[in-house]
């Protein structure tokens, strides 16, 4: 006798295709109708895969934290392998445990406090070199940046004389990282000789060129620090702990050798040492998971401060407020420091409220390994569940006017009563942004320092429209204008 399964409600569209052709078109707006209409779990298909939408924060916590060992990433980031190979975000099980538990001290709290300078400095020379009523794209500037201080501090690799080199190839393999999610994309990817997949290619390559030079040039630095008599102490960094934790018998695979390292436990060395392929994937994912969620919820607040002026004023007052008493021998403003993080209160509402409008990660999603039971259904192994950080955020249970940017909802009561998962850009649970503390101080240093300097407004032509790839950036670009507020 056959069991019947019993699927929780959802669309069930009479065209076939027509629903996948929705979601390609307009994930975002498909997924949030769906979940107003069918509740905290709803079933559907796109093309042969089954979909499980899952609406609820406490179910969202039970799949993250409680039952995590029943799944594993969903397709979304699978088909970033193709780019960030077994780095920390793509990797799975004791693998991924093992190298967690090797990067996670360069993202201790004690250890980002370190950071600060950095982040500062960079956002300062930055702001220094706008002109007055210039017009900029914020989004190519935040990149930069981001990815400027992600190097330096992190890698220490000052990467700023090529940030835009690196930045362009950067962008060419978001793109392609993009169109793999798609069926068709997919398809297309095996037909080398079309534009889209040998430009991804080419940017791969120069990418992994950059990647091996730096791991060929701090291994020399490193022999050289051995070897120096007065016991001087090298790199205390990202790079120098990868390299310090290969095995200098474990095979080494060099730019051009189609050899893989797979994400499962036995690609795991017993001594739990690394080749120059895994420290290669896991610095590509510093590279791009380490900036680009930021840079993204800096344009986003930076848009939304040009179209709330009364938010834009408040924040300018708290900025002007905290750093006025700071001033240099030159008679100037100092830009801000950690010492001042505390007292930069509505600086830090204000990102917190643009990463709830605009999440920089929009969506999550995981493959079922066992039948797994959740909200009274059970989903079959093979499913796919998703979660969507942009449509809790925006879901009128837990927001009041979720469609309105306001920093002033964030009191301490109302983040008390909020569910755990009912605000979550960075993910979480055992698979959460490990640089979660790194991006917040991150950002709002940024903010302060930028506002320091200026405002910026939208340029009427600018056409802003949402582009939920892995990441959630605005499909045009972000073209501001420059307006200073102090010399």
């Amino acid at each position: 006798m056959s069991l019947v399964t019993t699927f929780p409600p959802g669309p069930k569209p009479k065209m076939p295709g027509k629903l996948l052709r929705q979601f390609i078109r307009d994930p975002i707006n498909t997924l949030s109708k769906i979940a107003r209409e069918y509740g905290d779990i709803s079933y559907f298909k796109l093309g042969r895969e089954h979909i499980y939408l899952i609406n609820n924060p406490d179910y969202i916590e039970k799949v993250l934290i409680y039952d995590h060992r029943n799944f594993k990433k969903g397709k979304r980031l699978q088909t970033a392998k193709a780019i960030l190979g077994d780095g920390l975000v793509t990797s799975e099980g004791d693998f991924h445990n093992s190298q967690r538990r090797l990067i996670q001290p360069i993202f201790h709290p004690k250890q980002i406090m370190m950071y600060g300078s950095i982040m500062a400095n960079y956002a300062a020379r930055m702001r220094d070199g706008w002109k007055d009523r210039s017009i900029v794209d914020i989004s190519q500037e935040m990149m930069q940046l981001t990815l400027s201080i992600i190097c330096k501090s992190v890698l220490n690799y000052d990467v700023e004389s090529e940030a835009q080199k690196v930045g362009k190839a950067l962008t060419t393999v978001r793109n392609y990282s993009k169109r793999l999610q798609s069926p068709v994309g997919q398809v297309l990817d095996k037909i080398p000789i079309l534009s889209a997949p040998k430009k991804a290619l080419e940017a791969k390559k120069e990418l992994d060129s950059l990647v091996y030079g730096l791991i060929s040039d701090r291994r020399q630095q490193q022999g050289e620090s051995n070897s120096n008599s007065d016991g001087e102490k090298g790199y205390n960094d990202l790079l120098t702990r990868l390299l310090e934790a290969q095995d200098s018998d474990s095979s080494q695979v060099r730019p051009g050798n189609a050899t893989t390292t797979s994400s499962s436990s036995s690609s795991l060395p017993t001594d739990g040492k690394m080749s120059d392929r895994q420290v290669r994937d896991e610095v590509m994912t510093i590279f791009i998971a380490g900036h680009e969620t930021t840079a993204n919820a800096l344009t986003w607040t930076f848009y939304l401060l040009s179209q709330y002026p009364d938010v834009e004023k408040k924040l300018l007052y708290e900025v002007d407020s905290v750093l006025e008493n700071r001033v240099g021998n030159n008679g100037e403003s100092r830009i801000p420091s950690t010492e001042d993080l505390p007292k930069l209160q509505y600086t830090e509402k204000v990102l917190r409220e643009s990463m709830r409008v605009f999440p920089p990660v929009w969506t999550m999603g995981r493959y079922v390994e066992n039948d797994y039971s959740i909200g009274g259904y059970t989903i079959p192994a093979g499913s796919s569940i998703l979660m969507s950080q942009y449509v809790i955020h925006h879901d009128s249970r837990y927001y009041e006017n979720p469609e309105q940017f306001n920093p002033d909802r964030w009191t301490e009561e109302f983040k008390t009563h909020l569910p755990r998962f009912g605000y979550f850009p960075f993910g979480g649970g055992i698979r959460g942004c490990i640089g979660e503390p790194f991006a917040w101080m991150e950002g709002v240093l940024i903010i302060a320092t930028i506002a320091q300097k200026w405002t910026m407004r939208l340029v009427p032509s600018q056409r802003v429209k949402l582009d939920p790839a892995i990441t959630l950036r605005p499909k045009y670009g972000m073209k501001m204008k420059l307006i200073q507020r102090r010399n």
